[in-house]
Order: structure tokens, then C-alpha cells, then sequence
């Protein structure tokens, strides 16, 4: 059974540091996507899957400090006004 499409609703960043932060945890999620997509690939595979889980362990934490410091400067700076609840 396949999902339901949901619309992909893009909204200008006026602020040049949110922006920053945005493509910065965009860039460390799509690592951390390809670092898991490559783990499992590795399955089975003692030695370079632990290697590859240690890098993908990595990725998830430097996303995971990238997200948290967007949405730390959203918080501080309100410059996600209006995104957020859909005004």
C-alpha cells in the first residue's frame, strides 16, 4: 500500500543566519542518510560494518547538534515567525 503525497510546502529564510543553519543541518542529514543507507548495506559484514557504524553514530550526532542549534536560534531569534504556524 502506498503512502499519500503530501505537499511539499516551501518558505523563503529571510534571516542569512537561519539559513546557514538550515543548509548546514540539511548537508549533515543527507550525510547521515547516506552513512545509514550504507550501513545496511553492510550487514553481516563484521569489520567494515562496525567502521561504518561508528561514522554513521557520528553523523547522527553532528545532525543532531545541527538541528539543535537551528531551532535554538529560531527560539532566540524569532525569525521562524510565521513558518511555524502557518501565517
Amino acid at each position: 500500500m502506498r503512502g499519500v503525497a503530501l505537499p511539499v510546502i516551501i518558505f523563503p529564510i529571510e534571516c542569512a543566519t537561519a539559513k546557514i543553519l538550515f543548509e548546514n543541518y540539511a548537508k549533515t542529514a543527507m550525510e547521515n542518510f547516506e552513512a545509514t543507507d550504507k550501513l545496511s548495506g553492510l550487514v553481516g559484514q563484521h569489520g567494515r560494518f562496525e567502521e561504518a557504524k561508528k561514522y554513521a553514530e557520528g553523523t547522527r550526532e553532528k545532525c543532531s547538534a545541527a538541528r539543535m542549534a537551528l531551532e535554538k536560534h529560531w527560539m532566540e531569534h524569532s525569525c521562524r515567525e510565521g513558518i511555524a504556524n502557518g501565517s
